[in-house]
C-alpha cells in the first residue's frame, strides 16, 4: 500500500512538472514513479509509468529513449487487457506516432493498421474517429511514397468525415490538404490547386483567417499557382502569407524576410517592377541590420534588385548592383566561394544576354574553371559554362578558341551521353560552321551530315535545330558549286521553321 502511495506522489509530481515544461524535474519524478511501480505487483501501473515517461521523451524529441518504453507498455497491456481496451489503443497511438516522427514509416504502419481495425470494430465504419485513423495510415503510406494506396485511404477518410461532420468541418479541410500534397508530389499541380483552395476556405471559416495552421497550405497554394503560371493568384496568396507570418512571428523574423523575397519575386513575374523593388529593398534593410551590408545574404538581395532592373531594361543600374553583390561575396566568402560563383553567374548572364561578349568571356572562363574544380568536367553546370564560352568565342569570331573548346566538349558529351545525343550534335554543328568559314569543306560536310543524322533521329525531322543544320549545309553546298542541292536544303529548312513558328 505504501508503495502505491509513493508511486502516486512521484507520478503526480512528474505530471505537474511535465505540464509546466520543467522536463528535467519531470524526468526525475517519472523515473522514480517507474522504479516504484516495478517493485509493486500491478503491471498495469508499470505500463502507465512507462507510457508517461515515454511521452516525456517524445516531447523532448528523444525518440530513441521513448521507443523501448512505449514497446514495453504496449506488450504489458496487450497481454493483460482486451484488444479494444482504451489503454491498448493509447499505446498503439504512441508507438505509431513515435515511428512516424522517427522516419520509421514501415514500422509505423503495423500499429496504425491495428488502430484502424480497433476503431472500426468498436465504433463502426462510419465514425469520425475511424476516419482519423485511416487518414493517419494514409499519411504513413504517403511518407513511404505509396501514393496510390495513400490516395485511396485519403478518399475514404474524406467520405467518412464529410458524412459525419459536414463538408465545412476543419478536419475535412485537413484531409483535402493531404490529398493536394499527394498531387504535388506527383507534379499534378492543376489537380492540387482546387483542393488547396477549398481546404483554405474551409479552415478559414473553422479556425479563423489568422490561424498559423493556414501557413503551410498558403505556402503550397502560392507555389502551385506559380507553377501553373497563375502569377497574379500566386501574389495574392503570398500577400496573405506575409500578413499571417507578420502576425504570428516577429516582423524581422527570417521566415518573414523569406516571404517578402518570395512576394517580390512573384511581383517580378507579373511585371510589377516598382513593387518588386520596394519589397526587395525592405527585405534588404532587415537583413542589413541583422547581418551587416557586407554579408552574402544582403548581396543576394542586391542581386535580386539588379535582376529587377535588368528585367526593366535598366542595364547600367543592373550592372553596378551585380558588381557590388559580387564584390561583397568575394570579400566576405572568398573569390572561389559558392556565393561568389552565384554572383559571377548573374553578371556573366547580364553581359551575355546583351551581346556584350567581350565582357562576358572572362567571366565564363572563370566560372568554367570554378565549376570544374567543384563539380567536375562532366557536370551539366560545368558544361553549361563551356557552352556559353563557346558562344562568346563564336560571336567574336575567335574560331580557333571555339574549335578547341568544341572538340573537348564533344568528347566529354560522347563519353557521358553517348555518340547519338542531341547535345553531341550541337557540338558537331558548330564545328561544321567553323570549318565552313575556314574553307575546310570536306571536314565540314562530314560534321554537318553527322549533326543532321543525330538531330533528325533524336529530335525528329521537323525540329528547328534540324533546320539550322540544313541552312548551314546549304551554305556549304553553295560554296562548293552544288546549287541545286543547296536550294533543296534551303527550301526544307524554311518549311520546318515556318511550321515551327505557327
Amino acid at each position: 500500500m505504501a508503495t502505491n502511495k509513493e508511486w502516486e506522489k512521484y507520478f503526480e509530481q512528474g505530471n505537474i512538472a511535465f505540464e509546466q515544461g520543467q522536463y528535467e524535474q519531470a524526468e526525475t519524478m517519472l523515473k522514480a514513479a517507474l522504479s516504484t511501480s516495478e517493485r509493486g505487483q500491478d503491471e498495469l501501473v508499470t505500463a502507465t509509468s512507462l507510457d508517461r515517461l515515454g511521452e516525456l521523451y517524445f516531447e523532448m524529441q528523444q525518440y530513441d529513449q521513448a521507443e523501448p518504453l512505449f514497446k514495453r507498455a504496449l506488450g504489458i497491456r496487450e497481454r493483460l487487457l482486451k484488444p479494444h481496451d482504451d489503454m491498448v489503443v493509447a499505446s498503439l497511438n504512441n508507438l505509431s506516432a513515435l515511428y512516424f516522427f522517427q522516419g520509421k514509416h514501415d514500422q509505423a504502419e503495423a500499429p496504425c493498421k491495428k488502430l484502424c481495425e480497433v476503431y472500426e470494430a468498436v465504433l463502426g465504419k462510419d465514425h469520425a474517429e475511424v476516419a482519423t485513423s485511416v487518414n493517419n495510415l494514409a499519411l504513413i503510406y504517403s511518407a513511404q511514397g505509396k501514393n496510390e494506396q495513400a490516395q485511396d485511404l485519403f478518399a475514404r477518410a474524406l467520405a467518412i468525415k464529410e458524412k459525419a461532420l459536414g463538408r465545412q468541418h476543419p478536419e475535412v479541410g485537413d484531409i483535402l490538404n493531404n490529398m493536394a500534397n499527394i498531387c504535388i508530389s506527383e507534379t499534378r499541380y492543376e489537380e492540387a490547386e482546387p483542393l488547396l483552395t477549398e481546404a483554405i476556405a474551409i479552415l478559414e471559416t473553422g479556425i479563423g483567417s489568422d490561424h498559423p495552421d493556414l501557413i503551410p497550405i498558403l505556402t503550397s497554394l502560392a507555389a502551385v499557382s506559380q507553377v501553373n503560371g497563375n502569377h497574379k493568384a500566386a501574389s495574392k496568396h503570398l500577400e496573405r502569407l506575409l500578413s499571417l507570418k507578420e502576425i504570428n512571428l516577429a516582423p524581422n523574423h527570417p521566415e518573414v524576410v523569406d516571404c517578402i523575397v518570395n512576394l517580390a519575386s512573384s511581383y517580378l513575374y507579373e511585371g510589377r517592377f516598382a513593387d518588386a523593388e520596394r519589397l526587395y529593398k525592405r527585405a534588404m534593410g532587415i537583413r542589413e541590420r541583422a547581418k551587416g551590408r557586407q554579408s552574402p545574404e544582403v548581396a543576394e538581395i542586391i542581386a535580386a534588385i539588379a535582376f529587377v532592373h535588368q528585367s526593366d531594361n535598366k542595364y547600367l543600374l543592373a550592372e553596378n548592383l551585380y558588381k557590388e553583390a559580387l564584390a561583397i561575396c568575394e570579400q566576405s566568402r572568398g573569390v572561389n566561394s559558392p556565393e561568389a560563383e552565384a554572383r559571377l553567374w548573374d553578371l556573366a548572364c547580364l553581359y551575355h544576354n546583351n551581346a556584350r561578349y567581350q565582357k562576358a568571356e572572362p567571366l565564363w572562363q572563370r566560372l568554367a574553371t570554378l565549376r570544374e574544380e567543384h563539380l567536375g568536367e562532366n557536370h551539366p553546370d560545368t558544361q553549361a559554362c563551356l557552352d556559353s564560352l563557346i558562344i562568346c568565342y563564336l560571336q567574336q569570331t575567335k574560331y580557333a578558341e571555339a574549335e578547341k573548346l568544341l572538340v573537348r566538349l564533344k568528347n566529354l558529351r560522347e563519353a557521358s551521353l553517348g555518340p547519338d545525343h542531341a547535345d553531341v550534335a550541337a557540338c558537331l554543328h558548330y564545328l561544321a560552321e567553323i570549318m565552313r568559314h575556314d574553307g575546310r569543306f570536306d571536314q565540314a560536310e562530314q560534321y554537318y551530315k553527322r549533326a543532321l543524322d543525330i538531330r533528325t533521329k533524336a529530335l525528329g525531322p521537323n525540329h528547328p535545330e534540324v533546320a539550322h543544320s540544313l541552312e548551314g549545309y546549304a551554305l556549304l553546298l553553295a560554296a562548293t558549286y552544288r546549287e541545286m542541292e543547296a536550294e533543296h536544303m534551303r527550301v526544307c529548312a524554311e518549311a520546318i521553321l515556318k511550321a515551327a513558328s505557327r
